[in-house]
């Protein structure tokens, strides 16, 4: 890197401290927060029951070429070893894919009958 470009970012960096007064200032300490708050949102982890047993389910985000994804995963140990997933486009639906996703894969184990999964799905 050149000596002369060197200088020059660092006088900008400079110029603009010294110019930025104590309004931009709390722009920025606003500005943070909201957005690690937003950042942040994109994870989930919770809990519901389903058929009696406690469940877990867990959101992530994914970023699957340029775009953003979410990655849904249910587990209910109590009632089986089957592990629920979707991934899909949207935050708010990602949550009930995986919950199809479950309720259609402990129906194909036999750990519950289509009646059952049918009734629950309708509360």
């Amino acid at each position: 890197m050149k000596l002369s470009f060197l200088v020059g970012v660092v006088a900008l960096v400079a110029a603009v401290g010294l110019l930025a007064t104590p309004c931009q200032g709390q722009v920025w300490e606003t500005l943070i927060p909201l957005i690690t708050q937003q950042v942040v949102g994109l994870w989930k982890t919770g809990e519901r029951e389903m058929f009696g047993h406690e469940c877990t389910y867990f959101v992530t985000p994914k970023v699957k070429s340029f775009e953003l994804y979410f990655k849904g995963r249910m587990t209910c140990p109590t009632l089986s070893n089957v592990r629920g997933e979707a991934l899909t486009r949207s935050r708010s639906g990602v949550e009930a894919k995986t919950v199809e996703d479950y309720v259609r894969k402990v129906v194909e184990k036999g750990v519950i009958t289509e009646e059952e999964a049918k009734a629950w799905l309708n509360k």
